[in-house]
């Protein structure tokens, strides 16, 4: 049987890349990404970041070219976001620990966002010096 390749657009570098996909499928360590399938690990060739390529489990068609660095950052506060979630919804809208926990998650979410930017930060200064010293 022959693979064909599919070409995906990277997430970061916004450059395409050949991917093979076999049977094989990987441990899913990403809490954030329960839901999905993790078929393939590859690092991009323009930016080197690396990159994992997901398949939902109910619906094989969804598939999802996400950037691991970028994916980290929500899953270090995703059991901590579940969990006030939960507890923001079993709390009244006017009540004081409501806006408490509406306010913590906000504060999380910021945090994330945070961390996300200062990641694509650093990839760009870290592109522009590769780049300008090939030139």
């Amino acid at each position: 049987m022959i693979f064909l390749p599919k070409f995906k657009k990277c997430p970061c570098c916004n450059s395409y890349n050949a991917i093979r996909i076999n049977g094989i499928t990987y441990d899913n360590n990403f809490k954030s990404m329960g839901d999905w399938i993790l078929k393939k690990k590859i690092k991009c060739k323009k930016c080197n970041e690396e990159l994992a390529l997901f398949v939902h489990a109910k619906n094989n068609k969804d598939e999802k070219l996400v950037w691991i660095n970028f994916l980290k950052c929500e899953d270090v506060y995703f059991k901590q976001l579940n969990d006030l979630q939960i507890s923001k919804d079993k709390l009244l809208i006017n009540s004081k620990h409501y806006s408490a926990a509406h306010k913590r998650i906000n504060d999380i979410q910021n945090d994330i966002r945070l961390a996300q930017v200062k990641l694509k930060v650093k990839l760009k200064i870290q592109n522009r010096e590769i780049f300008n010293t090939q030139s």
